[in-house]
């Protein structure tokens, strides 16, 4: 009876032994994992890209944000010390050229809205804060579009005039030519109108294919923006890349929120 529990209580102890060798081995690959997680989070770089298209008190609507609220946000990223950068600033950011401090923002326009340049540069001005603008091209000048003259003036101002396609269609919808003519063409009348290389595009309704993704990257952009919410990160797909959309309705307490600050 005595050599029972002996051996039972051997058994007992190699088993918790085991048992034990086995959980420090477990967090010993724990922290392994721990560690190359650390360095590929140090690696990647987040920056919130914010898309807006029209800045107006005129309509509402989900793709309208008034002029005060639009104030406001702005006012709150100069206050929790954000400073807006250009797409080649962007660029050196992506490739780990340029520090990531956290408190950068690249703004970003769809559409050519005239309002961007009566409503929305003189708020960005009075914060030091440029943006992006991209361009409908055969929309320039047209209705409640700005013209060629409002574009240049925005960017001897700093800001970067990129393309929206030529018509804003369903680029997926359409044949590769199609796709082509909207996607290359868009880059020849921006360049023909603005002493500035078109490398950035950004997608209508954010839709595109893998086939636009290939034509947009023959046609020599070097970054695409889709509509997809969420931050923009090096590690996204330089074509495929995220942005927050701020909507008409969201308040200033949403906008933060969404800015995570």
């Amino acid at each position: 009876m005595r050599k029972t529990k002996l051996y039972l209580s051997l058994a007992i102890g190699m088993f918790m032994l085991a048992t034990l060798t086995i959980t420090v081995d477990q967090l010993l690959v724990f922290k392994k994992a721990v560690a190359v997680a650390s360095i590929s989070s140090a690696d990647e770089v987040q920056i919130p890209v914010l898309c807006y298209h029209s800045i107006t008190n005129a309509k509402k609507g989900e793709y309208i944000v008034s002029t005060e609220t639009f104030q406001a946000q702005m006012n709150s990223l100069h206050e929790h010390g954000y400073r807006s950068i250009s797409l080649e600033q962007f660029d050196q950011l992506m490739k780990g050229k340029l520090k990531n401090n956290g408190k950068m923002v690249l703004i970003t326009f769809d559409d050519g809205y005239r309002d961007n340049f009566t409503n929305a540069y003189p708020i960005l001005s009075k914060y030091g804060f440029t943006a992006t603008e991209f361009l409908v091209t055969s929309w320039v000048g047209g209705g409640s579009y700005m013209n060629w003259s409002e574009a240049g003036e925005l960017y001897r101002a700093g800001w970067d005039i990129m393309s929206h396609t030529r018509t804003h269609p369903y680029l997926p919808l359409h044949k590769a030519k199609g796709q082509r003519e909207e996607i290359a063409g868009s880059k020849q009348d921006l360049e023909k109108h603005l002493p500035v290389p078109a490398n950035v595009i950004a997608y209508p309704y954010g839709l595109r294919s893998a086939e636009t993704v290939d034509i947009v990257a023959e046609s020599g952009y070097t970054y695409a923006f889709t509509f997809d919410d969420g931050m923009t990160t090096s590690k996204q797909n330089p074509y495929l890349l995220k942005r927050l959309f701020i909507k008409g309705e969201m308040d200033l307490q949403a906008f933060e929120r969404k800015m995570a600050y």
